[in-house]
């Protein structure tokens, strides 16, 4: 199921990181802001579907359970933002350099989360 969200992740991640370059902001500005609603956008679907047997409830828990996704995924945010502008200015497309960071921090980010954020009590 994490694996699923990611997927889904990928797909919001790409988006908005087109977008941003469309509009003209530079390559790392677009991949870190599409990292950061990658990593918000698979915190809440996590929440629902992954880890619903441990499903985080309430605003205040909530709040900190995604400032908790947060930190365990910057390890993964700045493996993926470093290794994509490696690859883009080593001239690999925009798209190929943004998935291929995405994919360096996956496996961290799952096994940080599921130690950390959705920790069973």
């Amino acid at each position: 199921m994490f694996a699923l969200i990611g997927g889904i992740g990928v797909v919001g991640h790409m988006t908005v990181l087109a977008t941003m370059l469309a509009t003209g902001q530079s390559f790392v500005a677009a991949q870190s802001v599409a990292t950061m609603a990658a990593i918000a956008g698979n915190f809440f679907l996590n929440n629902i579907l992954t880890y619903r047997d441990r499903r985080i409830k309430g605003f205040g828990p909530l709040l900190l359970g995604l400032l908790s996704f947060y930190a365990v995924c910057l390890v993964g945010a700045v493996a993926n933002v470093g290794i994509a502008n490696f690859m883009f200015v080593q001239s690999y497309s925009w798209w190929i350099s943004g998935f291929c960071g995405i994919l360096v921090g996956a496996v961290w980010n799952y096994v940080a989360s599921s130690v950390f954020t959705w920790r069973h009590p």
